[in-house]
């Protein structure tokens, strides 16, 4: 499951918390946010607290097009240099991204 959260204080300094398998993408300084990803709760027998977000791809491309409207995702080219993703290519990593972890 594609999940929304905000990293944990704990005693050490700030940790991703310990119920993300995978985590720390797409940060958001707007929300102090990033995604990662869980198994769906029939295939983990650990506890992921009620009032974490969860998100369907459908969500996860809203949420990193209005990112990339703010500040645009950015591609490299052969020659080395950069420029901004299109939003037919954000959606694609997106979905690249969910189809890794399914």
């Amino acid at each position: 499951m594609i999940i929304e959260y905000k990293m944990h204080m704990t005693a050490g300094g700030m940790r991703t918390p310990e119920w993300i398998e995978d985590g720390g993408y797409f940060p958001d300084d707007a929300t102090n946010t990033k995604v990662g990803w869980s198994p769906e709760e029939a295939d983990r027998e650990y506890y992921v607290p009620d009032t974490v977000t969860t998100m369907t791809l459908a969500e996860l491309k809203t949420k990193l097009l209005a990112m990339h409207s703010a500040n645009p995702f950015k591609k490299s080219a052969e020659d080395g240099t950069m420029s901004d993703m299109t939003n037919t290519e954000v959606n694609t990593m997106a979905a690249d991204w969910v189809s890794a972890r399914s």
